[in-house]
């Protein structure tokens, strides 16, 4: 397999995508593993507070923030409940970056709208703590890899279609009607659906009416932005992230509809006035 280069910044960037938190050790170890290894890279904390195991968060925000690092950059993501198990740990490249992270879906949303360009899998050390393999292993691997070494020299090349993907997360269009998981609900409310806008905005727009069947039934208007929404009115429109969101003015949609992360919803697409 021939190895590219991948185009790089003057000085290695390495983002972090982790659920450590910021009250235990553990973000600071690993940053220390990296400023000792690559001392002049540029550190990015994406966020440490993906809540503890949640792979489908973790799979959104590495997703919707690997597109704004620069080209060349590594992303290590750390969400993982299976550490010390099996399961595999992998790199890709996507987008002219690298993503380093378990393989247990949290790269689902990533493959599945990005041109894989290459995979490769890797073996932990032997003195790696079985319980900490984003201070043993992944962060070692990120400084290696934005010093400019190629991921093969360092692992096996695999078939990115043998990546793990989380079941259930491709939205479905049947009569009338689009399943669709949420992706995230932020800090202000607003619940991120798995609707791409690239993918969904022509389906959308030319929908008659728009309105939540299930796990509620609310009448939901198309907007553009947050302010064009009256007081307690659900509105859809395409988010910063790509994505499109459920939102009110000011107002928590989640919490008036109930919705969490992970959680399924109907939009009906020609709801009757």
């Amino acid at each position: 397999m021939h190895q590219r280069e991948l185009h790089r910044t003057s000085r290695p960037v390495i983002g972090l995508v982790t659920d450590f938190g910021l009250s235990d050790p553990y973000v600071g170890q690993m940053k220390a593993v990296l400023a000792s290894l690559a001392p002049e890279a540029v550190i990015v904390d994406i966020t440490h507070g993906v809540p503890p195991h949640d792979i489908l968060r973790g799979a959104f925000f590495l997703d919707v923030s690997l597109p704004w690092l620069p080209p060349g950059a590594v992303l290590a993501a750390v969400v993982d409940p299976g550490v010390g198990s099996d399961r595999r740990m992998v790199c890709l490249e996507a987008r002219g970056r690298l993503v380093l992270a378990p393989d247990n879906g949290l790269v689902s949303l990533t493959i599945g709208r990005e041109e894989v360009a290459g995979a490769w899998s890797f073996a932990a050390p032997e003195m790696a703590s079985a319980t900490f393999h984003g201070r043993d292993v992944f962060a070692p691997l990120a400084a290696t890899l934005a010093g400019g070494e190629h991921p093969m020299r360092l692992g096996l090349v695999i078939d990115p279609a043998s990546l793990v993907v989380l079941p259930g997360i491709e939205p479905c269009l049947a009569q009338g009607a689009v399943s669709v998981v949420v992706l995230h609900t932020d800090r202000f409310g607003n619940a991120i659906l798995g609707l791409e806008i690239e993918r969904w905005k022509d389906v959308l727009d030319a929908a008659p009416r728009l309105a939540v069947r299930s796990p509620v039934r609310r009448t939901v208007r198309r907007v553009t932005a947050y302010a064009a929404l009256a007081p307690g009115e659900l509105g859809l429109l395409a988010g910063s992230q790509g994505y499109f969101e459920l939102a009110m003015n000011r107002i928590s949609a989640a919490e008036t509809l109930g919705l969490a992360s992970g959680d399924g919803i109907i939009l009906g697409l020609d709801e009757e006035e």
